[in-house]
C-alpha cells in the first residue's frame, strides 16, 4: 500500500488490506464494485423508486427554503442532508431529517476532511514522516480525529443493521454485506467488517460531498449569470409548465438547462483530479515510462480548462455545449467530470439524477438574487480532494407569488 493510501486512511492500521472501493484495485476491486453495484440497484439505485426518492428530497428542501423566502440564507451547503438522503436510504434504510444536528455537525467534519489535503495527499504524503515529528502542524492530527468520528457513526449504524439484520432478505447494503459475511457455501475472506466500515466510508463520503458542492456551485453561478438563470427558467416553464413538478423524462426536452449543467461543472471542476489509480505493469505512454505500482492521479482539470479545445475556458458559456439547432452536443474527450473507463465513478447515475432534479426544482420554484451590497461573492472555492463554493448567501423569492 502507498504512502498516500495510508495517509488518506490512517486508522486503517489493522485494516490495510481492506482499502474500500475507492483505494483497491484487481480483484478486490471487481468483486466489490460489482457487490455495490448489484445491491444498490436492488435497493432502487438507477431506477424509477431512485428519481421519486430524490424529487421527495427535492420537495421537502424547497419547503424547508419557503420558510425564509425573502431573507437572506446560506445557500453553498443547503443541499448536503437532501444529497445524502437518496444514498443513505439504499445503504443503510433510513433518512435524516434537514435540521438534523448531529448529521450536520458530521458532514461539516466531512467538509473539514476534504479541505484538509488535497488528492495527492499535499504536503503530508511528499514527507510522510512529519505525522511523527510535527502531526498537529501537518494536519495528520486533524485527520485521524475526523475519520475517528467517521468511523464511530458508521460503526453504530453497522452494530444497529446486526441487532436486527433479518436471515431472510436485506433492507439495505449494510444487510446485504452481513448477509454475505455468514455465507459458509461461498465463504470469501475479503467480505468482513474492516471492509464493510470502509466501504461506508467510501460511498459515505463521496455520496454527500461531490454532488452538493456542484449544487452549491450551481446557484452560485445563477447568482452571477442572472441571464442564464432566466434562460432556464424560461425553457422550463415552456416544456414542463408551472403546474408539475420537473422530472427526468423533461431532461431530454430541457437542452439549454442541460448545457448549463454541464458547463458549471466544466468550469467548477469540483472534482479537479481523478481518484488515484495504480499501474498494474511497467507502461510506456506517450514516451513515458510509468513503472509497475505507479499512483496515478488524471488531471481532469486540465481537460475542462483546456485551451486548445475550448479556446476560452474560463468563460461561462452553456452554448458550447450546443450546435447550432439548439441541440445538445457532448465532447466525448473533453468533458470528463465522472472520469472515464471502468474506473469511472460508481455514483455517477445518482450523482446526474440529484443534480439535475435539485437544480430544475430550484429554479422551477425560486428566483435566486443576490444579497444588496454584497461583496464577498466570488467563483472560487476552497481547494482540497475536491473544490467546494466558500460560504455565500442567497435571496429566494417565491416563483408562485
Amino acid at each position: 500500500m502507498s504512502d498516500l493510501e495510508i495517509i488518506i486512511y490512517p486508522l486503517l492500521k489493522k485494516f490495510f488490506l481492506y482499502p474500500g472501493i475507492v483505494f483497491s484495485d484487481g480483484q478486490l476491486w471487481q468483486k466489490q464494485r460489482k457487490f455495490s453495484l448489484q445491491h444498490l440497484r436492488n435497493f432502487g439505485y438507477g431506477k424509477r423508486e431512485m428519481e421519486q426518492k430524490v424529487i421527495e428530497e427535492s420537495k421537502e428542501l424547497i419547503e424547508n427554503l419557503k420558510k425564509n423566502c425573502s431573507k437572506p440564507i446560506f445557500m453553498h451547503q443547503a443541499f448536503d442532508v437532501g444529497v445524502l438522503n437518496v444514498l443513505w436510504t439504499m445503504m443503510a434504510g433510513e433518512r435524516f431529517a434537514l435540521d438534523d444536528a448531529r448529521l450536520i455537525k458530521l458532514l461539516k467534519i466531512i467538509h473539514d476532511a476534504f479541505r484538509l489535503i488535497d488528492m495527492s495527499g499535499g504536503l503530508l504524503n511528499q514527507m510522510p514522516f512529519l505525522r511523527y515529528i510535527v502531526p498537529n502542524t501537518c494536519g495528520y492530527t486533524q485527520i485521524v480525529n475526523i475519520l475517528t468520528r467517521m468511523w464511530e457513526f458508521l460503526e453504530d449504524t453497522i452494530a444497529e443493521h446486526r441487532k436486527t439484520v433479518c436471515s431472510s432478505y436485506a433492507r439495505d447494503l449494510i444487510d446485504a454485506f452481513l448477509h454475505k459475511m455468514n455465507v459458509t457455501e461461498e465463504y470469501d475472506s475479503t467480505f468482513n467488517d474492516e471492509q464493510l466500515l470502509s466501504l461506508c466510508l467510501d460511498l459515505f463520503m463521496a455520496g454527500s460531498e461531490t454532488t452538493s458542492n456542484t449544487l452549491g456551485f450551481a446557484i452560485l453561478y445563477m447568482l452571477e449569470y442572472p441571464d442564464v438563470q432566466k434562460k432556464v427558467q424560461l425553457e422550463m416553464d415552456d416544456v414542463v409548465g408551472r403546474n408539475r413538478w420537473p422530472n427526468m423524462q423533461d431532461k431530454i426536452n430541457l437542452p439549454y438547462t442541460e448545457a448549463v449543467l454541464m458547463e458549471i461543472q466544466r468550469r467548477a471542476n469540483v472534482p479537479p483530479l481523478g481518484v488515484a489509480h495504480r499501474a498494474t505493469c511497467n507502461t510506456n505512454l506517450y514516451g513515458h515510462l510509468i513503472p509497475e505500482g505507479t499512483i496515478i492521479l488524471t488531471s481532469l482539470y486540465s481537460v475542462h480548462m483546456d485551451k486548445d479545445f475550448w479556446r476560452d475556458p474560463m468563460a461561462f458559456k452553456p452554448e458550447r455545449f450546443l450546435n447550432e439547432h439548439g441541440k445538445l452536443v457532448v465532447p466525448e474527450w473533453h468533458f470528463i467530470p465522472f472520469g472515464y473507463g471502468k474506473r469511472r465513478c460508481l455514483g455517477e447515475s445518482l450523482a446526474k439524477t440529484n443534480y439535475y432534479l435539485f437544480f430544475t426544482a430550484m429554479l422551477h420554484n425560486f428566483h435566486i438574487l443576490k444579497v444588496p451590497n454584497d461583496t464577498e461573492l466570488s467563483l472560487d472555492g476552497y481547494d482540497g480532494v475536491t473544490i467546494s463554493p466558500k460560504p455565500f448567501k442567497a435571496i429566494l423569492l417565491s416563483r408562485n407569488d
